[in-house]
């Protein structure tokens, strides 16, 4: 009889994916997972403590908008909190120097460069899937990010069981990946914190244009400090 109830519910399972898509099935947030934080607590106090490990954020942002230095501070506290993470540039714009400044230990850095979008997927999904990592930042930023209905379905697979938070870095991103999103934030820079004539640091809006509760259209400011650990 229990066998019967459960094929009952897995093949009603699959006609709602078939439907739907997988992600309208998605197990609860296990309870010993803990949102990764951003850094800045404003931010975080808006979007439920920070990225979660298994979900897709994206952070939109042009370039010196302050979007890489939020992702580079995220990395930052996963590696504070859980060791190793992993960077596949895409955009081929990583800069250690940068990463360091802002408290990155390149150390517990996995530097990945494939050649193209099937294989930046192909490595996010291997890396989702690794187990020893905290997060994964994809750097599209001025690469064209394509992907099919498989490459979608493989990539949401992957986020269900995985313990890491995908962080993807671009300027814009298809509305094939909209269903993975759990968290979209938009990144304007608003000035540069300078020390007499040296650049320290930016101040940033942080629009929120999407959270895993459905919101969205709330703003935060942050300001970044570079050589700033955590």
């Amino acid at each position: 009889m229990a066998d019967d109830r459960t094929d009952v519910l897995q093949r009603a399972l699959a006609q709602l994916q078939a439907r739907w898509g997988d992600r309208i099935i998605a197990p609860a947030r296990r309870a010993d997972l803990t949102p990764l934080p951003t850094g800045f607590a404003g931010l975080d106090a808006q979007i439920g403590g920070g990225l979660w490990p298994g979900r897709m954020s994206v952070l939109l942002g042009h370039p010196t908008s302050g979007a890489t230095s939020l992702a580079l501070r995220a990395l930052a506290n996963a590696q504070h909190a859980s060791g190793p993470v992993m960077v596949i540039d895409l955009a081929r714009q990583f800069d250690p120097h940068l990463a360091g400044r802002i408290g990155v230990d390149i150390g517990l850095l996995v530097l990945s460069r494939p050649p193209d979008t099937g294989a930046a997927l192909t490595i996010v999904r291997e890396a989702l899937g690794n187990g020893a990592l905290g997060a994964v930042l994809l750097d599209v930023s001025e690469a064209k990010l394509s992907a099919s209905a498989a490459d979608v379905r493989r990539l949401s697979q992957a986020l269900m069981g995985s313990q890491a938070a995908l962080i993807v870095l671009a300027q814009g991103i298809p509305s094939a990946f909209d269903s993975l999103t759990d968290l979209r934030l938009c990144i304007e820079r608003l000035a540069w914190v300078r020390q007499g004539t040296d650049v320290a640091g930016l101040t940033a809006r942080v629009r929120i244009d999407k959270d895993h509760a459905g919101g969205g259209g709330r703003a935060v400011q942050i300001e970044v400090r570079y050589g700033e650990d955590g």
